[in-house]
């Protein structure tokens, strides 16, 4: 059975209905075929609207058949209506128009007139010697049409679904692109409320700086400290730190702090004091920021010595220039040693670079007694979470 069925109306006079009768019959393989299924007014059903009936078969149809004799020509309502409505749905592409010369009959100038007729020719039904013969070149001129149109209906379902197909994409591309505006904004709105919360922290935690920025649990005084490293002052501010620090633990100048009191270390005041270099550094300077260089090359923060981390650390932080320390006070030293004063005191030095306060750690003269002091300083620092 054929995948596509046309309506087929037959627009005729019922004085030609015997000769319609015929035709219907020569059309009967394209019915069992499901090519076609036709209709005429006789079909239509005791108590039904035949006007109903005739109008909405004639709106439906994929072909239309005008039966052309002299009669049909003489029925107003086959010419007023049926023709009428036939030839405006031929103009608009809905459906096909055939005119099919039953009898003899002048035609010309009718509105169906420029269109091709059947049979072959135009040549009437009755004129033909055999009138089977006659149908039969009716009926094959039908499936010619309605072949044509099958293949036209294809196309059109064809460029319809490419239509519909690019009408999703398109829906598709919009609603995806609508979805990722959306997204933008809210992932903007969610950065505004975090980059606004992160601002709140910062000046909650910039005012509880500036009020603790000097704090001290020893009683000992920062603002020296704190304007030297405001002034970007870090040769001063490195031997103001070894100062304080030594009044933290009550050391008197040119001694050294033990490792006991490293250990011990007062976590308010080693805070305070981080957090100036830090603060004044933008990051580059600080206890905390030495302590991260040292664990990222294997130091451990026990207080034990590494000598192979401890000797990576003196790399990155700029003390220890090609196998050789800095020692840190200028007095004559047999050994692999420079001086304090060759330290960079800028931010152009590496990172971590300072504080060194004056290499007083650790109670042992040389660079393995100043191992285990830094070890310790380590220790106390990762103690009290700087």
């Amino acid at each position: 059975m054929s995948e596509v069925s046309f309506k087929l109306f037959f627009s005729y006079s019922h004085k030609d209905e015997t000769l319609r009768d015929e035709l219907a019959k020569h059309l009967t393989i394209l019915e069992w075929q499901g090519v076609i299924s036709s209709w005429h007014d006789r079909k239509i059903l005791p108590g039904q609207e035949w006007d109903h009936q005739i109008n909405d078969n004639l709106n439906t149809a994929d072909i239309i058949l005008l039966l052309v004799s002299s009669d049909f020509l003489f029925s107003r309502y086959c010419w007023d209506v049926e023709v009428k409505r036939a030839i405006e749905r031929h103009n608009t592409g809905e459906a096909c128009v055939i005119p099919v010369i039953l009898r003899s009959v002048d035609w010309a100038g009718a509105p169906f007139a420029r269109l091709q007729a059947l049979p072959k020719n135009a040549k009437p039904v009755k004129s033909w010697t055999d009138q089977d013969e006659a149908f039969t070149d009716v009926a094959r001129g039908i499936r010619t049409a309605v072949e044509e149109l099958k293949q036209k209906r294809q196309r059109k379902q064809e460029e319809a679904e490419k239509q519909r197909q690019e009408t999703e994409a398109l829906r598709r591309q919009r609603e995806q692109e609508e979805a990722e505006r959306l997204k933008r904004e809210l992932e903007a709105e969610i950065r505004r409320q975090q980059e606004a919360e992160t601002l709140k922290r910062e000046q909650e935690e910039a005012e509880k700086l500036r009020q603790n920025e000097l704090a001290s649990e020893r009683g000992v005084d920062y603002t020296k400290l704190r304007d030297l490293l405001a002034a970007k002052k870090w040769k001063e501010a490195d031997y103001e730190t070894y100062l304080v620090m030594f009044q933290v633990v009550g050391r008197e100048e040119e001694d050294w702090i033990r490792s006991e009191e490293l250990l011990n270390f007062p976590c308010t005041d080693l805070r305070t004091i981080d957090r100036l270099w830090v603060k004044y550094s933008n990051g580059h300077f600080g206890f905390s920021v030495q302590k991260e260089i040292y664990l990222s090359v294997g130091g451990k923060p026990d207080g034990q010595y590494y000598k192979e981390a401890w000797d990576k650390f003196g790399d990155r932080v700029g003390w220890r220039v090609k196998g050789n320390w800095i020692y840190g006070v200028d007095v004559t030293w047999k050994g692999n040693w420079i001086y304090y004063r060759d330290l960079t005191f800028s931010t152009s030095s590496p990172k971590g670079h300072l504080p060194m306060c004056g290499m007083r750690f650790g109670g042992v003269v040389g660079w393995v007694g100043w191992g285990v002091g830094w070890g310790d300083l380590f220790s106390r620092i990762q103690t009290c979470k700087l």
